[in-house]
């Protein structure tokens, strides 16, 4: 049976059905809450959402391209079969959100809260996170490439078994980070990050 879209004052109202599509272009959805809610597919375009919160929805399918979230809470969101492009996300909670391997494409982070996010087998191209908290965060497997890390806190994060091309975490903190040999090829650290591993990896640094 074919799933008609939500609409639009329904959304804004947070009043979702047991089965709904959210299909938005060039709008802008402020102050909504669909906290727990699970949706068949969300698909957006050329939007702008402004404290709009998504923690612990289930989302089963969707794509958004050319959007800003700003302020928006993600926090345990669970995507499938999902995909970001062009898309920017700023002083956004997205802790613990599970991304189920989503391809995110041109985006940015910038001073989000991304501890304890599962990015396990994600892929990332030509992206950035800016000033944000990847504390715990995992990588698992996933596939990153053009993608810079700066001024973020990436202590503890996992990136075992993750294919880095081109990516630089200059100005980070990465004290504690699981990296395999393997990974480090095609990444650019500064000096202290050199040296910390150095250490990690049994490495001895001599003048």
């Amino acid at each position: 049976m074919k799933k008609s879209a939500l609409n639009i004052s329904k959304l804004e109202k947070g009043q979702l059905d047991d089965s709904v599509v959210i299909d938005l272009e060039f709008k802008r959805i402020t102050g909504v809450d669909i906290s727990g809610r699970k949706i068949d597919e969300f698909r957006a375009e050329r939007c702008l959402f402004e404290e709009v919160a998504l923690s612990q929805a289930e989302i089963a399918e969707g794509r958004v391209a050319d959007c800003t979230f700003s302020k928006c809470n993600f926090a345990g969101v669970e995507l499938n079969d999902f995909l970001f492009e062009r898309s920017e996300f700023k002083s956004s909670w997205m802790q613990g959100m599970q991304t189920g391997g989503t391809p995110f494409r041109d985006c940015s982070f910038t001073a989000c809260k991304l501890n304890s996010a599962n990015f396990r087998y994600a892929i990332f191209k030509d992206c950035v996170f800016d000033s944000c908290v990847l504390q715990e965060s995992d990588f698992l497997g996933a596939d990153l490439k053009n993608v810079d890390f700066i001024n973020c806190d990436l202590r503890e994060s996992q990136f075992s078994q993750s294919s880095l091309k081109e990516v630089s975490f200059k100005g980070s903190q990465i004290e504690g980070m699981f990296l395999g040999q393997e990974s480090l090829q095609e990444v650019t650290v500064d000096t202290a990050q050199a040296i910390y591993l150095a250490s990690v990896f049994g490495l001895k640094v001599e003048d």
